[in-house]
């Protein structure tokens, strides 16, 4: 009893310490604040419920206009890794590297990140024009689109082919969102340059870093790391 209240009393401890802090750092902030600030949730969830086809089979984003049916190849490899998952099952052979577990994550993120896209292009939230800069929400739709990007690439494992150990996924990861994450940003600037009218999203030199930075970077870590911990460690307990 005394050695797992010993394993346990840091994570209490911990996860305390962090509730009462995030109470201290809501409290601290004066009502004026809070004052013009959207209810994001409340209008993510309305716009989620009232507009569902427009929420999960919709996405009208990027440089040139639009990327519109987007949402296809994102369904489409959610799909591929549940029947190569329950087809190699069959045949014991790992065409994708899942389990149950990963898979159900998959569709959770894919529902999300996708809706969380179109409400953020609805409600125009990647602008604040009062400021002039990109609104609050930019920040995080270039964290979830990413993350779900990586989460679906991580399970083709694509260093066994070369050979490499399972931990380079890392690597593999990384270099590919930071590809996209550039060639998407070349396209934004030079749309500007090519559409004049296109300057509502202006591509500034530091936004669009900080842009690749949580696309390459967070994008990766949130992928692998959450992968490692859904089917590597929970695979290694099986």
């Amino acid at each position: 009893m005394l050695q797992k209240l010993r394993f346990w009393a840091p994570f209490f401890i911990f996860v305390t310490v962090i509730i009462v802090l995030a109470f201290v750092w809501y409290i601290t902030f004066p009502p004026s604040a809070w004052e013009g600030t959207p209810n994001y949730l409340e209008m993510y969830l309305g716009f989620v419920v009232t507009r569902p086809v427009d929420a999960f089979l919709t996405v009208s984003t990027g440089p040139g206009g639009t990327v519109s049916w987007a949402f296809v190849p994102a369904y489409l490899l959610i799909i591929t890794h549940v029947v190569l998952y329950m087809v190699g099952k069959r045949k014991e052979q790992q065409y994708t590297i899942a389990n149950k577990h990963y898979l159900i994550y998959l569709v959770l993120l894919g529902l999300f990140a996708i809706s969380f896209q179109n409400a953020s292009q609805h409600h125009g939230w990647y602008w604040n024009p009062e400021l002039n800069a990109p609104g609050y929400v930019d920040t995080w739709t270039h964290i979830t689109s990413p993350w779900l990007l990586g989460a679906l690439i991580v399970p083709f494992a694509l260093e066994r082919y070369l050979g490499w150990d399972r931990r380079f996924m890392w690597f593999f990861m990384f270099a590919v969102l930071a590809i996209i994450a550039l060639g998407w940003e070349i396209g934004e600037t030079l749309d500007v340059q090519l559409r004049p009218a296109a300057t509502d999203y202006f591509n500034y030199p530091m936004d669009s870093l900080k842009d690749m930075i949580m696309g390459a970077g967070i994008g990766t870590v949130l992928s692998c790391w959450i992968y490692e911990r859904l089917v590597i460690d929970l695979g290694e307990k099986a």
